[in-house]
């Protein structure tokens, strides 16, 4: 009987089992033989698939376009990435610092002057969407917000700040509201529309002033997280936003390991000071929760329960913990998980055939730093991407006891000394401060506003495809490891790891920036393949938003661009 192997298959077949894979899976089999490659490639269905999932887009099934239109619009939106530039657009105010936010598919809120809320949809040729603006007024808010975040696609805006105590003048509490996004009602599926932040005994308004920044909120599906604050502690509560259930709630500590012989010792010291707290924190997906303090990163594991007990559960590191990377004679250092997209995906429309994806195929971790106190010239940012696959395989052999030396480098009891880790993934070097990053399925937009000796102040945006420069790493062999003389390479080299410039699979664009303050601090935000905002200080010392779009170096977007009414 004649041997048989899977290539014996008919192709119709093979190409049924192929749709099952996801990209990762498709580049595998692409290697296997030439067959593979050639009914890969031949079949516009499944090239059409696999790029989608690469360029961080979701299929619309409802969509008419057959699967050819598709893709020549899907390659269209990747040319745009590839030969990206920008071009300055109007300006709108801004009026709040830290009471605004942007989702998937060029989507940005921020609170208004007068308590409500403003939605900017900016426009993007490439991918058919057009300019549209709306507000949620302050008379359906009545509070005065401290935090925002939105997921378009299930028309849900999770606000929080201080609501008033009915018939009690001057007394207020601190509260969570699930509201629609599209008229401030609250929304349909939320079984309680509020949720009173002092039922979870975490929030107060001692210092208040200093600890509004640290406040942030996450949402990612069913979950809504939010970083509170009380009596100088910091930890992270997450709810199912549409039962009202506190699910988790994160320990307050700092896990240090050291080992004596045949000892391994584990001491965890509790948060005291206002200094020592989370800096920013996001949804890997709707299992796996990274938070960033001056010191490491910790990875949360989100397993939930059969049955609601009516109490948190109380989640702790999974052992896993990442150091962060220091410079030597650094004096001070800024960690930031980027996005700052904080959930969900746009509302879905079957006039387009894709839609951005909420899946993650990368975490951007940034860091800021300097050598000089507060000097921009001697200041640097950095993005260190790393495949949330690795994430939650390090999470996963975390909770199973198997990390030690010999799995990632992840050192004992799963604390990652920064040497250890950071060389395995490739990294953006950029002078100065004043940054962000963004990430679409293996796509990377990461910009940042530096001022050269005796140049102008230019911005920077920075297009990168994972895919390939990622994964490369850094060759050693693993008989000879020595994390300590590869970090001091990787610091003083300043080029270890480091992504060339001028690398395949990265395009760059340039604009003349808005004047920085390097006294306070300034934010960009990237609205991926529609935007850059940049805040700044007008002339008269008010805030406003600088708008750059982003467009096609052969399109002829950027006359109307430039005159547009976005937020005029």
């Amino acid at each position: 009987m004649a041997t048989r192997t899977v290539t014996d298959l008919p192709v119709e077949l093979l190409v049924m089992i192929f749709f099952f894979l996801d990209a990762r899976g498709l580049i595998n089999c692409k290697q296997v033989c030439r067959m593979f490659l050639q009914l890969i490639h031949g079949s516009t269905s499944l090239q059409y698939f696999y790029e989608l999932e690469l360029a961080g887009m979701a299929d619309e099934p409802l969509c008419p376009l057959p699967y050819v239109e598709r893709l020549r619009k899907l390659r269209s939106l990747q040319h745009m990435r590839r030969t990206a530039e920008l071009v300055p657009g109007s300006s709108f105010p801004q009026w709040t610092a830290l009471v605004w936010t942007t989702s998937p598919g060029g989507l940005f809120a921020q609170a208004d002057m007068r308590g409500g809320i403003e939605f900017i949809q900016f426009p993007s040729a490439v991918l058919g969407v057009s300019e549209r603006q709306w507000s949620i007024h302050s008379d359906q808010l009545d509070m005065d917000l401290e935090t925002m975040c939105m997921d378009p696609s299930q028309s849900v805006v999770v606000v929080t700040g201080w609501d008033q105590v009915p018939n009690e003048p001057g007394g207020r509490y601190p509260a969570l509201r699930i509201l629609s996004f599209t008229d401030g009602q609250p929304h349909a599926l939320a079984a309680r529309s509020e949720i009173n932040l002092s039922d979870t005994g975490k929030y107060d308004e001692l210092d208040e002033e200093n600890r509004k920044e640290g406040r942030q909120s996450r949402l990612e599906g069913d979950y809504v997280a939010h970083l509170s604050s009380w009596n100088y502690e910091y930890a992270v509560l997450v709810w199912d936003w549409k039962t009202g259930d506190l699910l988790w709630e994160s320990t307050l500590c700092r896990v240090y390991v050291w080992t004596k012989p045949d000892t391994v010792i584990i001491q965890c010291l509790q948060q005291t000071k206002v200094t020592v707290k989370y800096e920013s924190f996001d949804f890997v997906d709707s299992r796996h929760l990274l938070a960033t303090d001056s010191r490491a990163v910790d990875i949360f594991v989100l397993d939930r329960q059969s049955e609601y007990t009516g109490a948190p559960t109380l989640i702790r590191e999974s052992r896993c913990i990442w150091d962060h990377p220091m410079h030597d004679n650094q004096l001070w250092g800024w960690p930031q998980l980027m996005s700052m997209h904080k959930g969900g995906c746009p509302q879905r429309n079957s006039v387009h055939p894709f839609y951005s994806s909420p899946e993650r195929g990368l975490v951007a971790l940034l860091f800021i730093g300097s050598h000089d106190g507060h000097s921009d010239k001697d200041s640097w940012t950095e993005a260190i991407l790393v495949p949330t696959s690795m994430i939650r395989e390090w999470a996963r052999r975390a909770q199973a006891g198997g990390l030690d030396e010999n799995d990632y480098r992840p050192g004992v009891g799963g604390a990652a000394e920064w040497g250890d880790w950071v060389i395995q993934y490739p990294r953006v070097l950029r002078a100065g401060q004043l940054c962000s990053a963004e990430v679409q399925g293996m796509y990377v937009s990461f910009a940042n506003i530096n001022k050269p000796e005796g140049g102008e102040i230019g911005l920077r945006l920075d297009q990168i495809d994972y895919t390939v420069v990622g994964g490369k790493g850094v060759g050693f062999n693993s008989d000879e490891w020595n994390a300590i003389e590869l970090a001091k390479e990787w610091d003083e080299g300043g080029e270890l790891c480091v992504i060339p410039a001028d690398s395949e699979g990265v395009h760059s664009a340039y604009a003349e920036a808005q004047p920085i303050d390097e006294r306070i601090t300034q934010r960009l935000s990237i609205l991926p393949d529609y935007a850059i905002l940049q805040e700044y200080k007008d002339v008269n010392g008010d805030n406003h938003w600088q708008i750059y779009h982003i467009v096609a170096a052969d399109s002829d977007d950027s006359t109307s661009l430039q005159n547009g009414s976005v937020a005029a």
